[in-house]
């Protein structure tokens, strides 16, 4: 009988500390209070405002997070002081959109009794005649203050509106084995220990015949003695898997790549490890050893006498871009529609977007323009298209 109540005397505590805890969880859930946010930034404050055209409207909303008693009038603005906090908090590098190409219509939303979610504003692009090609845009709307007791939750506070304007571009047929050259630039790019390499294709489709190897892009000095190659096909690997093979290794994507279909394809070195991004989505990675490789040459296609027609690839090209640096990841997907020409570290940039003629212009300008020795097609169809 003394063992039960010793057992008794010592459990006591343990039970009243848990009807502590029960009571004070409960009684932080008596005291939670409503708070106001902007609508859709739970999660995320980053929304994207697509663009089509000379004018687009995106509506803003306030939400309560329960039914407010008494009309609540929310105050909105454009405050365009809040992107550096925001670059810095995503290590992103958006801007505001030029002066005069955007608008906010009425700055005040009301939350009606009863309700929890405010009339909308409106944030209307007016141009993009200003805008620089390559540069990401972003409109900061934020709750300046609110009526009544109900708090704004800070956190959700202000949307970010990336402008995602959808663009038209031109690009190059390469499907014609006879355009295929290994062009060698009078200024070539040495000692590079960190790249990223990128190349934008849309594959028509997949060549007919025994050997299924489609040669999308090489790089690298003259004599191709440090290789940087993208194929499709190769090495018993499906007619629709990407290899990317390097100096210091090789992997083949996860990724089976469709056709009618454009791919940004980002190959990362940033000294130590390979990484192969497919439209912003890391797919495939690799170890290596520190190496220096040289731009001395590119190859669209493939060159290799009497592997021309074999290894064809069937398709389009453009945004063929090389920087001295590792980009992150955020850049990357920043950049699968165009990069800004003065971007840190953008030592080639070749957007295939001239549309007439047969050079490719260097746009980062570094000098390395390519008056292609062959004959170019251009293609201007409703299938170059893309959304930022």
């Amino acid at each position: 009988m003394k063992k039960l109540s010793y057992k008794i005397r010592l459990a006591l505590p343990v039970v009243l500390g848990l009807v502590s805890v029960l009571f004070a969880t409960c009684k932080k859930y008596v005291d939670f209070k409503d708070v106001i946010m902007i609508t859709g930034t739970e999660t995320n404050k980053l929304i994207k405002f697509t663009v089509e055209g000379t004018t687009a409207t995106y509506g803003v909303t306030a939400t309560a997070t329960g039914k407010v008693s008494e009309d609540v009038t929310v105050n909105f603005e454009i405050d365009s002081t809040l992107i550096a906090g925001y670059n810095a908090e995503t290590s992103a590098k958006y801007a505001i959109p030029p002066k005069g190409s955007y608008e906010l219509v009425g700055n005040t939303g009301i939350i009606k009794a009863g309700t929890n979610v405010s009339n909308a504003v409106s944030v209307k692009i007016l141009s993009t005649a200003k805008f620089v090609d390559g540069r990401s845009y972003v409109i900061p709307v934020t709750i300046k203050s609110v009526t009544g007791t109900t708090s704004v939750l800070e956190a959700s506070r202000t949307v970010y509106l990336k402008v995602a304007r959808v663009l038209d571009f031109n690009s190059i047929d390469i499907s014609n084995p006879n355009f295929y050259y290994p062009y060698a630039f009078a200024q070539p790019l040495n000692n590079i220990t960190k790249y990223t390499f990128e190349i934008k294709c849309y594959i028509n489709d997949w060549h007919p015949g025994s050997n299924q190897i489609s040669r999308l892009s090489n790089w690298g000095p003259v004599d191709e003695s440090l290789p940087n190659l993208l194929r499709f096909g190769e090495a018993g690997s499906k007619i629709n898997q990407l290899q990317w093979v390097s100096a210091g290794g090789s992997a083949f994507s996860t990724t089976e790549f469709a056709t009618k279909t454009w791919y940004t394809i980002s190959c990362v070195f940033d000294g130590s490890t390979y990484r192969m991004y497919v439209n912003g989505k890391l797919d495939a990675s690799f170890e290596g050893a520190p190496k220096t490789y040289q731009l001395g040459a590119l190859e669209i296609g493939m060159s290799y006498a009497g592997y021309q027609t074999a290894q064809r690839f069937l398709g389009r090209v453009a945004e063929i871009r090389f920087w001295d640096r590792p980009l992150s990841l955020t850049e990357i997907q920043e950049g699968l529609c165009g990069v800004d020409a003065g971007a840190n570290g953008l030592m080639g940039y070749w957007k295939m977007n001239e549309a007439s003629g047969n050079t490719f212009f260097d746009r980062s300008g570094h000098g390395r323009d390519m008056a292609w020795p062959k004959a170019v097609t251009w293609i201007t169809d409703i299938n170059n298209k893309c959304a930022q």
